[in-house]
């Protein structure tokens, strides 16, 4: 999520794959991280997951709020970051 800067490389997978899992069982566990904190855990380009939160909502404004884990993939490709994919499906 540190594309550059003095922070450029900056990878926490234990955060990434923790937050993914949220996702799917308790997605209020990314509530209690504030944009500066979210900051400090993932690198600049972490505030991405405010987009995740969105998503998942949006698979809640249906009424539901059960999920289902279609697929997931978290990978390292090169040193200076990492690619997470999560797609869900509404139950």
């Amino acid at each position: 999520h540190q594309l550059d800067g003095e922070r450029a490389g900056h990878i926490n997978k234990e955060f990434d794959l923790q937050f993914m899992n949220s996702m799917l069982s308790n997605p209020e566990w990314i509530t209690q991280f504030s944009g500066h904190e979210l900051v400090d855990k993932t690198g600049t380009q972490g505030i991405e997951l405010l987009m995740w939160v969105a998503m998942r909502g949006a698979l809640s404004a249906g009424g539901t709020s059960s999920v289902r884990k279609v697929h997931s993939n978290y990978h390292i490709p090169i040193s200076n970051t990492a690619t997470g994919l999560l797609a869900l499906e509404a139950v």
